[in-house]
């Protein structure tokens, strides 16, 4: 017999705000942290964070909410298997922001926001060259 420790690996972000305005922080389960500008964590996470971080810049001076929700459907677009969509059965939105509390749209509530970003297409997967 013999014992197997495992050690769980968390990884979170937390949210706060201040007089400066929101903020995004990323804690990584040795204790260290970092401040975002945006995120995405979980399975197939690598896909929304590239989006966000070349979309980055577009977001600051947006104040359409129904823009900035778009933006992340198509980081979390970019994410799904090739044989998956987003539907209004596998996609939840909440926001909150200065003076709005937060809100969760689930279902049909999801159906406006989708329909916004149906047309494009998603980004093409690109494999890495050999010999990299």
């Amino acid at each position: 017999w013999y014992q197997r420790r495992v050690r769980e690996a968390v990884v979170s972000t937390q949210s706060t705000g201040d007089e400066t305005g929101p903020h995004i922080y990323y804690i990584c389960p040795s204790s260290n942290f970092y401040e975002c500008k945006c995120m995405a964590i979980g399975a197939r996470s690598q896909s929304a964070r590239t989006y966000l971080e070349r979309h980055k810049d577009e977001f600051k001076d947006v104040e359409d909410l129904n823009e900035l929700v778009a933006h992340a459907l198509r980081a979390l677009r970019d994410c799904l298997p090739n044989d998956t969509e987003l539907t209004t059965k596998n996609v939840s939105v909440g926001y909150v922001g200065r003076g709005v509390e937060f809100t969760m749209k689930d279902d049909e509530d999801v159906a406006d926001y989708l329909k916004s970003i149906e047309e494009e297409k998603a980004a093409p997967v690109v494999a890495p060259e050999e010999g990299t």
